[in-house]
């Protein structure tokens, strides 16, 4: 016990770590993390609009793996800030050392870039379009700043200091490094108001642009950097993928933890090294699916009463007989078209006047522009039909869903549901 509470009161005198502290436990993320954009609907006399049906799409009922995901994020991002805590000299110095080896950094020297400590760990959210990736990590993003001021303390280091708490970066359109590097720059100044992407020069080459984010993400002390729609065009090509997966662990070897958010077929390339697999997944690997069918704990409990029971009308829906195996035939199972699929419902329900969605609004809605679209995606996943899911789309992970699906299987027919 004494020594917990040492550990603790040494994490109090750390300033980085201000926005974590206390930590949550599972039940207070489960609550926080729940959103409801128009939460005080009972209170607020709200002129509904149609505009306003579309806010659905915003809803986050938290699971499980969700609650999991934010747990497992605010513990590598609190580790990795304990590491760096700027009361040790050799935390302070690590900066300066950056800002020397910049002025020498070639080609043939990249190895060199100083490392802090052991580095920090990757984390990896994979799963096909839809299945709740980015919406998770909304959900536990929102609950954090963007960033911290911190006033001049000579024990620390600064004169000032804007923390950097987290970083979302979208990979490049251009399927290159330096686009990644560069975009990196510049969701920094838009994050903390900063200029560093007008001080870049265009000679400058890869590996100095390189040492230039590490320097950036050390010195505001970014407590997570997240790198979205990771998908197979942008970091599988043959040659790219080493050459990305050198940008990921040079930014984990700083100290700064990685989240890499996509397509599992982007991370095949990456993936095939075991080093570089542990170091990626050394926070976690969370996989994420459309429901395998409408038993799924996460579907029948969670999504389909969380997300279907939202609603802004005054009486409540007209009854469906085995509404979560209704809902999973008519999305296959998938989130984003559970959600999309509810916003149909509401949209029809308000142009026809009504109080309530009723059957026949359900049924219009599936048949709505809207949802046409999806209709074979649908199918396909009602069906786990593979074939139909390679030939008809080139973006659906379908190794990663045989075993995905193979899995669950075999865990049924051993009993385990």
């Amino acid at each position: 016990m004494q020594n917990s509470n040492q550990l603790f009161l040494i994490d109090q005198g750390n300033p980085l770590l201000t926005p974590f502290l206390p930590e949550r436990s599972f039940n207070q993320w489960a609550e926080d993390l729940y959103f409801d954009p128009i939460s005080n609907r009972s209170t607020t006399e709200l002129q509904i609009s149609e505009s306003h049906l579309h806010l659905v799409e915003q809803v986050f009922i938290p699971s499980q793996r969700s609650i999991v995901l934010a747990m497992s994020l605010a513990a590598l991002m609190i580790s990795s800030l304990r590491r760096r805590d700027p009361r040790f000299p050799a935390n302070r110095h690590y900066q300066y050392r950056l800002a020397q080896y910049s002025d020498k950094v070639n080609k043939y020297n990249l190895n060199d870039i100083p490392w802090l400590g052991e580095g920090a760990p990757g984390v990896i959210l994979q799963g096909p379009t839809g299945s709740s990736k980015s919406h998770s990590c909304d959900a536990y993003l929102r609950l954090l700043p963007q960033y911290i001021d911190h006033d001049a303390n000579d024990q620390y280091g600064w004169i000032k200091l804007r923390q950097l708490i987290y970083l979302r970066v979208p990979m490049p359109a251009d399927f290159s490094r330096k686009g990644l590097l560069l975009n990196i720059i510049w969701k920094i100044d838009e994050a903390l108001g900063t200029t560093y992407g007008g001080e870049v020069n265009n000679r400058i080459t890869q590996e100095q642009l390189l040492v230039e984010v590490i320097k950036l993400l050390a010195i505001h002390r970014c407590g997570l950097l997240i790198l979205e729609e990771v998908q197979e065009r942008n970091v599988s090509s043959s040659g790219w993928g080493s050459e990305f997966s050198t940008v990921f662990l040079k930014i984990m070897n700083s100290g700064v933890p990685l989240a890499l958010v996509g397509n599992p077929m982007s991370f095949a390339r990456i993936m095939s090294f075991s080093q570089d697999q542990r170091r990626l997944t050394s926070g976690g690997q969370f996989d994420f699916v459309p429901a395998f069918d409408h038993a799924d704990e996460e579907w029948g409990l969670d999504l389909v009463p969380g997300v279907w029971g939202w609603s802004v009308f005054p009486e409540a829906d007209e009854p469906i007989d085995n509404l979560s195996q209704f809902l999973f035939e008519r999305t296959g199972g998938i989130p984003a078209a559970l959600s999309l699929y509810r916003r149909e419902c509401l949209v029809e329900a308000f142009r026809a006047g009504a109080r309530r969605v009723t059957r026949d609004h359900v049924d219009a809605a599936f048949w709505s522009p809207a949802m046409v679209g999806m209709h074979g995606l649908i199918e396909a996943y009602v069906k786990k039909d593979l074939q139909t899911l390679a030939q008809s789309f080139t973006d659906q992970p379908i190794a990663f869903l045989r075993d995905i699906w193979a899995r669950e299987q075999s865990r049924r027919d051993e009993g385990d549901v």
